[in-house]
């Protein structure tokens, strides 16, 4: 039992893994941030490519409509 306590006050002298440090902490919910921003914009570009696909008119399967045809006339001759 003394050996256990004294493991476990050991343990908990001890400064703990760079994981629990300020800086660490800080830069963790700086990611963590930065992931869920990039969440939500990604879910706020797919509402608006959707609502943009909603707001277009259907496509046809009918071909482009052709030019108008264009008929060539000889230039006058001014001799």
């Amino acid at each position: 039992m003394k050996s256990l306590c004294l493991l476990l006050l050991l343990a908990l002298s001890t400064p703990g893994c760079s994981h629990f440090s300020k800086a660490n902490r800080t830069e963790r919910a700086y990611y963590r941030q930065l992931k869920q921003v990039k969440a939500e914009r990604e879910k706020h570009r797919k509402q608006v490519i959707q609502h943009q696909r909603a707001a277009m008119p259907a496509l046809r399967n009918e071909p482009p409509p052709s030019p108008p045809e264009q008929s060539v006339q000889p230039a006058p001759d001014n001799q």
